[in-house]
Formats: structure tokens, sequence, C-alpha cells
């Protein structure tokens, strides 16, 4: 007869929305798209919606965001801190999933990939392949995971008796122009010896490092290496050909989503820790290990 529900009538009676939150960094990011697509997915198939919410890395923005989402009356919310600081969400009392591992939090489940074995996996790759000049191309300073891709990639080279001097370890936007401009200042401004490969804090970094490379025609990789980290959907592509290191994306999503939910529905909001692992993907950009 076209009757519709009022949902904001039934939130007060019921106390639920039936909406969870989103919150993630950089949504033009394909690693946080295709965890966006993969909550959406599993949420909508419980019955739930969800808002998706896009700091730009940006705290005060993240702030907003959460002041907005409250007025939504939101059941649950799935996040990524833009920063090392939770304290902005340990107010919210509700259920929350947080997609990173930061050790000072308590009191609240999480989903990780384990980021130091990345950056061993990435190091020891590429010392399997001989290079022997490593440099840093990273993303966000203040990122967790950043920073542990770096000290498992500098404490592998370390045990090889191999330093990274803080002049081959660049931080900025996870983007493809700081991977080009960071790759650019490396190769011409660099006092320190020209380096033969670069570990990347995302593949959007490892692609604008690739194209100012190809520009300059260094061969890659015969001359140069290039490892990214994420293996989102354009690493493969036959042009590319991008060595990586793939994390579990759908599975990150899909996992944050189940567990928001059985601690909506259940009332209870015990910590779940779940570490997941990365998995080196051999492409095109390195050469091939030498033992």
């Amino acid at each position: 007869m076209g009757y519709k529900p009022n949902i904001h009538a039934r939130s007060l009676k019921t106390n639920q929305t039936l909406t969870i939150a989103l919150i993630v960094p950089d949504i033009s990011n394909p690693f946080f798209a295709d965890i966006a697509l993969s909550v959406n997915k599993t949420a909508f198939a419980k019955g739930y919606n969800t808002i998706l919410c896009s700091t730009n890395w940006d705290p005060e923005v993240e702030r907003l965001q959460l002041m907005h989402i409250q007025e939504q009356r939101v059941d649950g919310i799935i996040f990524k801190p833009c920063d090392r600081c939770t304290d902005r969400y340990m107010d919210i009392h509700i259920p929350k999933v947080m997609i990173a591992n930061l050790l000072k939090t308590e009191g609240l489940s999480y989903i990780e990939v384990d980021n130091i074995l990345g950056g061993q996996k990435a190091a020891s790759h590429l010392i399997a392949c001989g290079y022997r000049k490593p440099a840093f191309l990273g993303g966000e300073i203040v990122s967790n995971s950043n920073g542990d891709r770096l000290f498992g990639f500098q404490s592998t080279f370390q045990t090889f008796g191999i330093e990274i001097p803080d002049e081959r370890i660049h931080f900025g936007p996870f983007t493809i122009e700081n991977g080009y401009q960071s790759a650019k200042r490396q190769i011409e401004l660099s006092s320190s010896p020209t380096p033969d490969c670069f570990f990347c804090g995302n593949d959007l970094i490892a692609l604008g490092a690739m194209q100012y490379l190809a520009e300059q025609r260094i061969r890659i990789p015969e001359d140069f290496g290039v490892v990214g980290f994420d293996d989102v959907y354009f690493a493969s592509l036959p042009q590319i050909q991008m060595t990586t290191i793939a994390q579990p994306r759908n599975q990150m999503g899909v996992l944050a989503a189940e567990i928001l939910i059985r601690h909506i529905e259940s009332g209870d909001n015990e910590e779940e820790h779940i570490l997941l692992q990365p998995e080196l993907i051999i492409r095109n950009s390195t050469r091939k290990p030498l033992r």
C-alpha cells in the first residue's frame, strides 16, 4: 500500500539505527577503497547500512566527522586513525573496531597486518636480488603502520651490515606525486651514494617512483629495484608488474564488519585482536633472486 517505515521512529523504539560508520584517512587510496567495499558488502548482507567518512589524514577533520556520526546515532564504528592518537574515540561508548594496531591502546578490538614482517620481507627479497643501497620512500610520518614497515626494512638490512642513512628515508603523503618527487630527490639531489632500490610505503608511492625512473631511462629491474606495499589492482597490470607486499584488504574489511556487528548484537565488547600475515608478490620491478 506504499507504506514506508520511519527509520527515526524505529530507532527510538529499538535503540538501534542499523547503521555503522567507517572512517578512513583517504578513500581515494585503492587500499582503503577495497576495505570500504568489503565492509559495506558484509554489513549490508547482515542488514546494516554504512556511513563512509574520509579524513584526509587531518585530525581536526576526523574530530568533526566523529561529532557528525554521533549525531547520526550509529550503532558502531570501524576506523583507521589518521595519527597515533585514539583518545578521540575512547569517549564514544559504542562498539568499535580499529584497522590498526596502536600498542598503547587498550580496550579496543583491532585488525592489523604484520607491517614489521612486511618490511622484513621486502628487505630480504631486495638483498637476495643483489641490491645493496636501499632507500625508503614512505607515507605519512604519523602513520604507525608506515613506521613499522620502515623498522622491519631497516633492521633486516642492518643484519647484513647495511645501514640506511637518514637522507635515504623520506616521508610524505601516500600519493603518486610524493613517490615521484621523493625518487627525484634521491636520484638528483642526494649527497649520499645514489641508491639502487626503493622500498615504498604503498603502491601509489612506488608507482610514482617507477614513473620518475622510467623518465630518466633508469632500467627497472636491471639497474634499479622497486618494491611497493598493498598489492592494489594496478600493481599486476602488464605495463607495471610491480613487486609488492600484499595485504589481505578484503579479509580485513570482512572481519572488521563481522566483529563489529557481533559486538553490536551481543552486547559483548570483549577485545578481539587479529594479526594477519602479509605476502611477498614477486613481479618484474625487481631482479630475480641470486640465490
